[in-house]
């Protein structure tokens, strides 16, 4: 999703241990558990005030609803403070706290760095592949991280980088197959998320990524991640023209087929390259009951054509936001209702 100014999974398949998308296997949903990559602007920032991680009580709601994957994001400056340098280990404990956590509940989980293709660095946004930030970083990064993570039995992968966007000093898809070729010198294991240019945007897919499909992973366990909104801008915002809420539905959408025509080009793509796909981000408001038809045909339409993914979103510190699973009060918001559907096993 594009960051908000306030706040700044997946085609599985279950497989043994981490290997999840062998053929024939069985997709399942994801929940997006945000908040290590808050107080985006605050970097390293102080944990409990400018973000926080998921406790025992989160992952026991979502999976009372019936989620087995947690897909959790995290920020590259606070894993690696110092490009080049060591994991910071409390940081990496958080992590590792987590996996244990969804472990001992019997879940599994997804890793997705949570950077847009950027580092915050002395106060400024350097973009991977520019002086500043050279993709030997980004490799580094990477290798530490899959070398880390390399046997962690309930965690079925990572996504490298999440949305990259206008990489203007290096293509995405020299950058990405770096980081794969990076992580598979030292862990052959587990499946490797890359996140289409632009956004990952599904409507635009095939244009933004012209050579994407050519990626190569000796471990030949790629899974190629998208993402679907269905306003008009492709934000996940769900505004109308002036900016607030009145008659967003009217003004984004244009019938209960929106979220199928959305993410169609998507889905025709992988069919055409015979690639394993996910949506790692979807969702829509809880203020207007029309969003809910829409992403049940949605969520209908790309569980017909084997692939699945992760709602945006959910977390304690979203409030009021819309979009938010979280429950309120105790009470389960109305997109859940809908999520419950899908979350069966396929055959």
């Amino acid at each position: 999703m594009k960051p908000l100014s306030l706040f700044i999974i997946l085609c599985l398949f279950v497989v043994g241990s981490s290997n999840l998308f062998a053929q024939g296997d069985a997709p399942a949903f994801a929940i997006k558990l945000c908040g290590p990559e808050f107080g985006e602007k605050k970097m390293p920032g102080v944990y409990g005030v400018d973000y926080i991680y998921p406790n025992k009580a989160e992952l026991q709601y979502f999976q009372s609803k019936g989620f087995k994957l947690m897909d959790l994001p995290f920020k590259w400056e606070r894993v690696q403070p110092i490009l080049g340098g060591p994991l910071d280990s409390v940081e990496m404990g958080r992590i590792s706290n987590f996996l244990e956590l969804c472990d001992s509940l019997g879940l599994q989980a997804k890793l997705s760095m949570q950077n847009f293709g950027r580092y915050l660095l002395n106060g400024k946004e350097a973009v991977i592949g520019s002086p500043e930030l050279p993709v030997t970083h980004f490799e580094d990064v990477w290798t530490k991280l899959a070398m880390s993570w390399n046997g962690k039995q309930n965690l079925i992968g990572f996504q490298i980088m999440n949305e990259p966007h206008d990489m203007k000093e290096l293509p995405w898809f020299s950058i990405a197959q770096k980081a794969i070729d990076a992580i598979r010198s030292v862990n052959s294991s587990q499946t490797i998320f890359v996140c289409g240019d632009s956004y990952a945007a599904t409507i635009d897919w095939k244009p933004n990524n012209p050579k994407i499909h050519e990626l190569i992973d000796i471990s030949d366990n790629l899974v190629y991640e998208a993402h679907c909104y269905f306003d008009k801008d492709l934000s996940g915002q769900y505004l109308n023209p002036s900016g607030t809420t009145i008659n967003a539905y009217e003004h984004n959408a244009y019938g209960s087929k929106t979220g199928v025509q959305a993410v169609k080009p998507f889905i025709k793509w992988l069919k055409k390259y015979k690639k394993k796909g996910f949506i790692g981000e979807y969702g829509v408001p809880d203020d207007d009951p029309r969003w809910l038809t829409v992403l049940d045909k949605f969520l209908a339409y790309i569980s017909e054509n084997g692939v699945s993914g992760a709602y945006w979103a959910a977390g304690p510190w979203w409030g009021e936001y819309r979009l938010s699973v979280e429950p309120r009060n105790g009470q389960d918001r109305p997109q859940m209702k809908i999520l419950e559907r899908y979350l069966f096993v396929l055959k």
